[in-house]
């Protein structure tokens, strides 16, 4: 069920609805004010769409990097469990003495 959940970034207040927990939501807001912060102490001045559009630009582009090496360490994963089920079958094949 949706809720209305107001978060605050760079001064402003937003309502956002939304399925997820409010104190996700909130969480997200947190992180992105964060970032907002970061940049502003880098000294970029740049206007507030386009300091937002950065923001969302770096967390996307962490968020595909994560998921690249998540799925690299799933990929050696079965890889590592493919080669120990063939050990399996290879003893399980082996003549007893």
């Amino acid at each position: 069920m949706s809720q209305a959940v107001e978060v605050e970034l760079m001064g402003r207040s937003f309502t956002i609805r939304t399925d997820d927990e409010p104190e996700q939501v909130l969480s997200a807001a947190s992180m992105v004010q964060e970032r907002v912060d970061e940049l502003r102490q880098m000294g970029t001045t740049v206007a507030s769409d386009r300091l937002l559009a950065l923001v969302a630009l770096n967390l996307a582009g962490e968020l595909l990097q994560k998921s690249q090496v998540q799925i690299e360490g799933f990929d050696s994963l079965i890889s590592s469990l493919d080669d120990v089920v063939s050990q399996a079958e290879g003893l399980a094949k082996a003549p007893l003495r």
